[in-house]
């Protein structure tokens, strides 16, 4: 999801219909190449048909892009509603729906948001599978293909020598992941303990794919007993792959410029905000 004050991150929920307030808005129909899937797009935002025009291109080159990436046992929904809205509010990729607020550029998570509803997410985009593979491959497709840019990388970089990283343990800990993805976002430190989550699994997700390849993570993608399945396909236990991770951030990557943060827009209000998180949240049990 979008963080509501000034951080970019994407989420999905369960299935939702469109409101029918949105029903009578401009709508536009594209159907994908291998006529599998039928997007109709709603402009509530009044974006100029122009932008329409290049919007419905970035879908297909999304589909194109995400359908090319892993394969998974899910099958999406032949009809996939795509609104578009003003206002920095929460973006959600759902089944059959997708809801897009734009960043400051007029850029929308679409690459993120696409990724869960054409993949899949949990049992039926529900939390039973955890978040760590899903929101990390999403935003990993954002970074590669989309139009908004996490510099997760050299985040992890900056936490790792603010000794504030979050252990891999806990984000796949169905007992407590929710309260690291999903927080009550009633703080700033809500919203900053959510980006975290989200730039951990997309860095961590990135350095799997970077060192082992796509078919691997083909084979944990969404899957129940995460660590275990892990260990079966990457022959590491999870603490081991982490310590790697975390050693290649060490070893590879510079610090943030000045240029990165101005781009990131959020940087200086994040960073002020973990300082306020429960320090034990840092702690390795």
């Amino acid at each position: 999801m979008f963080f509501l004050s000034f951080l970019f991150v994407s989420a999905c929920s369960e299935d939702s219909a469109v409101p029918k307030e949105k029903e009578t808005e401009d709508e536009q129909i594209i159907v994908t190449e291998d006529g599998m899937v039928t997007f109709k797009i709603y402009n509530t935002a009044k974006v100029s048909e122009e932008r329409i025009e290049t919007f419905k291109q970035e879908i297909s080159d999304a589909y194109h892009v995400i359908q090319s990436s892993i394969q998974t046992s899910y099958i999406p929904s032949e009809h996939i509603n795509v609104i578009l809205n003003k206002g920095n509010q929460p973006s959600w990729g759902f089944r059959s729906e997708i809801i897009l607020f734009s960043d400051r550029r007029n850029e929308y998570p679409l690459v993120h948001e696409l990724t869960h509803s054409l993949l899949g997410y949990g049992n039926n985009f529900d939390d039973n599978m955890g978040y760590l593979t899903q929101e990390g491959f999403a935003t990993y497709m954002e970074d590669q293909h989309g139009g908004q840019f996490s510099y997760s990388h050299k985040l992890m970089k900056y936490f790792t020598d603010s000794n504030k990283v979050i252990p891999l343990s806990k984000l796949t800990d169905l007992n407590q992941d929710e309260a690291y993805f999903r927080p009550a976002l009633v703080e700033q430190k809500d919203y900053t303990l959510q980006w975290m989550n989200y730039t951990h699994s997309c860095s961590f997700i990135t350095y799997l794919i970077d060192t082992y390849g796509l078919k691997k993570f083909e084979e944990i993608y969404n899957q129940d007993r995460l660590s275990e399945k892990i260990k079966d396909v990457y022959g590491k236990e999870l603490n081991g792959l982490e310590k790697d991770w975390l050693d290649f951030i060490q070893t590879t990557q510079t610090e943030l410029t000045n240029e990165d943060k101005m781009k990131m827009g959020y940087f200086y209000d994040a960073v002020e905000a973990i300082d306020q998180i429960d320090y034990s949240i840092f702690i390795r049990e």
